[in-house]
């Protein structure tokens, strides 16, 4: 207890909410206070008023509008500076010139004598057509053949087949990640990065400061960068009021000489391989890519790189040299909040709203704004099947409170929910008609969908679609069926919670 005790009170997270909630509390107590004031009361209520009408007439999700009413509401004097503190989407005009600057450097695959399959791809279904082509015309990354894909249904089996393929690096490596724990695997990784630095070849790593705050000691990337490791932490962490906070760097990236790519839920930690148990059973899966679709990863690295450091890369040095076996199509690329695209949920409606026969999804997180919800229940009436699972013991209980809030209008309409029983399922996949599906990193909630950076990979007529079909078939051997009117059987307090998270799950 003592040693808990002393890890909290020790810890950066401790210490970020002590000194975050000290200015909250003066900044409310300041406002409330200048309240008292005849001319200030006017002020407040009149910045109120002038950010109702901001958020009334800007483009927003309606969920998110609806709260932050909700908020001016019932906080008039103080709503319209919460407003103006955390309600900012947007990182700022600098890094969505620099994203701008990126992309105009970067050339066509052409340039490259790289040849794409967005032609062959559009030949073959005008529903593929479609999803492929708005993804490749919002993001710029193209759909791919020549690669080989290998599905990993459980983090312990990822880390040694990593750990053989970073041995073998020749050129760069690029490392992005939510999480990096000082672990066994992270620490037998290191090892092999402080030696392949020795060997002349290019290691980068960038890593969440937010993410990684309970595991890695501040400043770390100086201690990477003491072993000839290029490195830097995301968004990192300012000890004030700051919106941009919110800005997480949620992808995982493994790039290993622009051949062979790495990616999926699992983050650089020991409980992804259940060597630490945290929450029950961890289960996770990853993907590994071996051939051209690489390219797309390795762009995505570079783009962020490019805008962390101003470093300016000649992308040729980075082509991928490795034609992969054919295995369908594939076309990996990223989303963001420097734009008004939710590209990822845009992605999934359109896998909801294509579907024929089923539509399975595993996510940790179910936290959905209206368009998702309406998609999912038009499915589920139109006769299609549609399965969820998510877990059972929570790693957030508030979290997990909203994720349940939203089961009975779901069962309702006729979709199956599953809870995964022996622990905690970190999993993100989409499955559609044994064509179609995502693996990647974007949970369904409002941050992976509207403040996070992510990634997801789209598969069209490969064989990972029907490794993740076996591999959801036997998750739900050990899950159990969630039933309409279950919610009914809790006790008033949790129903009356559950109601109010709901109501507010778009600030989770």
């Amino acid at each position: 207890m003592i040693k808990k005790l002393y890890k909290i009170f020790t810890s950066r997270m401790f210490w970020m909410l002590l000194i975050f909630g000290l200015q909250f509390v003066g900044l409310a107590g300041l406002v409330l206070w200048s309240a008292v004031s005849k001319a200030y009361y006017l002020f407040f209520i009149g910045l109120s008023i002038v950010m109702a009408v901001i958020i009334i007439t800007h483009k927003e999700n309606n969920a998110y509008r609806l709260i932050w009413m909700f908020v001016l509401i019932i906080f008039p004097f103080l709503g319209g500076v919460l407003y103006l503190l955390f309600s900012n989407k947007k990182i700022g005009a600098l890094s969505e010139k620099k994203v701008a600057d990126f992309k105009k450097r970067q050339p066509d695959e052409t340039a490259f004598s790289l040849e794409n399959a967005d032609k062959e791809l559009c030949e073959i279904s005008p529903v593929f057509r479609k999803q492929s082509q708005y993804v490749k015309n919002v993001t710029g990354f193209s759909v791919w053949k020549n690669t080989e894909v290998k599905y990993f249904d459980r983090g312990a089996d990822f880390f040694p087949d990593l750990l053989e393929n970073v041995k073998k690096a020749k050129k760069f490596i690029f490392v992005e990640y939510f999480i990096i724990d000082q672990g066994k695997w992270w620490n037998r990784i290191l090892d092999v990065l402080k030696e392949k630095v020795k060997e002349g070849v290019d290691v980068r790593v960038v890593f969440d400061d937010m993410g990684s705050i309970n595991v890695l000691p501040r400043g770390y990337e100086k201690i990477l960068q003491s072993y000839g490791i290029k490195a830097i932490a995301f968004n990192k962490i300012k000890f004030h009021i700051n919106p941009r906070l919110n800005f997480r760097d949620h992808r995982k990236i493994f790039d290993i000489d622009g051949n062979i790519c790495y990616t999926g839920g699992v983050n650089l930690a020991d409980e992804y391989s259940n060597d630490i148990v945290k929450f029950g059973y961890w289960k996770d899966d990853a993907i590994r890519l071996t051939g051209s679709a690489c390219w797309n990863f390795t762009l995505m690295f570079l783009r962020n790189w490019d805008c962390l450091t101003k470093e300016w890369d000649s992308l040729d040095k980075f082509l991928p040299t490795v034609k992969g076996k054919d295995d369908g199509f594939v076309q990996a690329f990223d989303d963001s909040p420097l734009d008004d695209n939710t590209i990822a949920e845009d992605t999934y409606l359109q896998i909801i709203n294509n579907a024929k026969k089923y539509v399975w999804i595993t996510t940790p997180y179910l936290i959905l704004d209206e368009p998702m919800e309406a998609a999912l229940k038009i499915a589920a009436k139109s006769g299609v099947d549609v399965r969820i699972i998510t877990p059972h013991y929570p790693d957030k209980k508030s979290v997990f409170e909203v994720t349940r809030s939203n089961y009975e209008p779901l069962l309702k309409a006729g979709v199956k929910i599953y809870e995964f029983t022996p622990g905690f399922i970190h999993s993100k996949n989409f499955i559609s008609d044994d064509e179609i599906a995502v693996v990647g990193t974007t949970n369904l909630d409002y941050r992976s969908f509207y403040l996070h950076f992510e990634l997801s990979v789209l598969f069209f007529c490969s064989s990972v679609i029907g490794d993740l079909k076996t591999n959801f078939e036997n998750t739900l051997q050990l899950c159990q069926e969630i039933h309409v009117g279950d919610e009914g059987k809790l006790p008033l307090y949790r129903r009356v919670f559950r109601g109010a998270a709901r109501i507010m799950s778009p600030l989770f």
